[in-house]
């Protein structure tokens, strides 16, 4: 009897917390080398756990004796991620390799003890999840007050034609800015217009909608990312990102 894709997600868990025994990793691999969807999954997770990894060690300063060791890890995590994906899932090397390409453009920060205020800018009409908790303010785009200054906003689709009037005021107080599922070419454009950056590589039409995020203060920067798809890893990332600061 095959097993089932909701049991693959349990496996799927295990897997990248890499707890994952023989027979099951066995069972994993036979399912996915038949499901789409659960192939799109792995990948996915896969993703997500070298983002927030990524996240984690930003501007952490060890010596070089601990630096050689974590990057042996990392560069070991990398590697196993990616045979399995050679093994199990021929064909999907292409795709990944540009996933892994647009995931070490995404800017990653030092983790805290405790979450921050997320300041999200949406209208009713948004479609894309926004998860619910105490640190997370939905404002409508135009009522952001003149004296807000926030670590982190993000910027939905629904909010993102009030970039047209140009770079909003309350922009430069913020010190991270996250722009969540752009839709389009014009939409990128008028974000590359406000904040006066570029993107250090080209975005292919085919590639919309993507996700990018701006950090401020003496050296701006602007680099895309993968933002995660359904609400549970949406809801993951959110946390990752709370628990981490922008930096100054």
């Amino acid at each position: 009897m095959s097993s089932s894709c909701k049991d693959m997600d349990r496996l799927i868990q295990l897997y990248v917390d890499r707890e994952i025994g023989e027979e099951e990793h066995q069972r994993l691999k036979e399912h996915v080398q038949g499901c789409h969807s659960c192939r799109r999954n792995l990948q996915e997770m896969i993703t997500l756990v070298q983002s927030l990894e990524e996240i984690r060690n930003h501007r952490e300063k060890p010596s070089p004796t601990v630096t050689a060791f974590n990057h042996a890890i990392k560069w070991t995590a990398v590697y196993t991620a990616i045979a399995f994906l050679v093994a199990f899932v021929p064909g999907m090397m292409q795709h990944r390799n540009a996933q892994m390409n647009e995931m070490a453009g995404a800017p990653t920060l030092p983790s805290t003890n405790g979450p921050q205020q997320l300041m999200v800018l949406a209208t009713q009409a948004e479609q894309v999840h926004i998860p619910e908790s105490d640190y997370i303010r939905v404002i409508r785009p135009r009522k952001v007050s003149e004296g807000s200054r926030m670590d982190t906003a993000l910027i939905y689709p629904s909010a993102m034609p009030l970039f047209k009037q140009g770079k909003p005021d309350w922009l430069k107080r913020v010190r991270r800015c996250v722009f969540v599922q752009v839709p389009d070419y014009e939409t990128l454009q008028m974000i590359l217009k406000s904040s006066g950056l570029s993107l250090d590589r080209k975005v292919n039409p085919s590639n919309f909608p993507v996700s990018l995020i701006l950090t401020t203060g003496k050296k701006p920067t602007l680099k895309l990312f993968s933002f995660p798809r359904n609400e549970k890893k949406i809801s993951h990332w959110f946390e990752e990102i709370a628990a981490t600061p922008a930096a100054p």
